[in-house]
């Protein structure tokens, strides 16, 4: 079912479809690209408050996501179970993966010329410690380390990755970001606990929505450099090769929110020295992210603005 606002709908403008538009990632992304003068169409199982074009229904259905498509210039695909908890393995491969394969197939069928996928940085391995972590080969992980998804979320999203590249392989751009853990307002009662006591934070001590995340290293990104980074994603040259338009990027602030320097912390809980393959990174910045930043800023022109460690020098210590 389609919701139109009249006093903000004009078939005459650059149309953008978002789905996933009413979750917490979704909205931040369609506030950003009404800012940039888009117009957008949103595809969700709920309308949010945003006065943009609502389309209500599943992206596990194929004709959904065939009527969303229409008339749009390009889809930013958000819509997913968001993480490991967000339901059982089954449910969280079928939604996500088919949900990825419906967007991308209408997408081609319509025309389109650009696909952004929301894909993850668990992709690496690294980060859910419900999944069997594998560790980095070396730091900074960039886009030539082996993907080594250990959990159905990671998993799903390595899918996603590769049912994209393959429509890329028939023409259609894709652009995937592996965004960390976003680090939205409603999870800095979640970090500032983490931040009093790391060594025995069990998550969700303080009413927050899910455990504060980042992996074991605390990597985070500010929701507002996220959604810049999805219109980065749709402004940006043609993305790989003439023969595979596809890349991924991944996306994080320039530091972490853990409290210690990040090799050193890398070091400390595998109980190993780490292969370190730009040191001048690291003494520079200290806390800098596992992953390399660089293709984002020079590929993007995506430098993150935000970071939420002022949480975390603020939160008291236990005595």
């Amino acid at each position: 079912m389609t919701h139109e606002n009249p006093s903000h709908f004009d078939p005459t403008r650059p149309r953008v479809l978002v789905t996933g538009a009413a979750g917490l990632l979704g909205r931040h992304v369609v506030r950003e690209l009404l800012h940039r003068g888009l117009q957008v169409r949103g595809l969700d199982l709920r309308q949010a408050e945003e006065p943009i074009e609502w389309q209500t229904g599943d992206i596990t259905d194929l004709d959904c996501l065939r009527r969303a498509v229409q008339g749009c210039f390009a889809v930013l695909h958000i819509a997913a179970r968001p993480n490991i908890w967000s339901g059982d393995g089954d449910d969280i491969l079928r939604i996500n993966t088919l949900g990825a394969w419906n967007a991308f197939r209408a997408s081609e069928e319509a025309g389109i010329r650009r696909v952004v996928f929301c894909s993850s940085d668990s992709v690496a391995g690294y980060t859910v410690r419900e999944g069997a972590m594998v560790p980095p080969d070396y730091m900074p992980v960039d886009l030539a380390h082996p993907l080594r998804a250990t959990d159905p979320y990671a998993l799903s999203k390595v899918l996603g990755e590769d049912i994209g590249r393959s429509f890329a392989l028939r023409g259609l751009e894709v652009i995937a970001l592996r965004p960390v853990f976003v680090a939205y307002p409603d999870m800095e009662g979640e970090i500032r606990a983490r931040a009093r006591d790391p060594e025995h934070y069990t998550g969700r001590l303080a009413g927050g929505p899910s455990s504060a995340g980042g992996g074991p290293l605390y990597n985070h990104i500010d929701p507002r450099d996220l959604a810049r980074a999805f219109w980065l994603a749709l402004r940006m040259k043609a993305p790989g090769t003439p023969s595979c338009p596809f890349e991924a990027f991944y996306l994080a602030a320039q530091d972490t929110l853990a409290p210690e320097p990040t090799v050193q912390r890398l070091e400390r809980i595998l109980g190993r020295p780490v292969e370190v393959r730009d040191p001048d990174l690291y003494r520079q910045h200290p806390y800098a992210s596992l992953y390399d930043l660089r293709p984002a800023r020079e590929r993007l022109g995506f430098a993150p603005e935000f970071s939420q460690r002022h949480l975390i020098e603020q939160a008291p210590k236990p005595s």
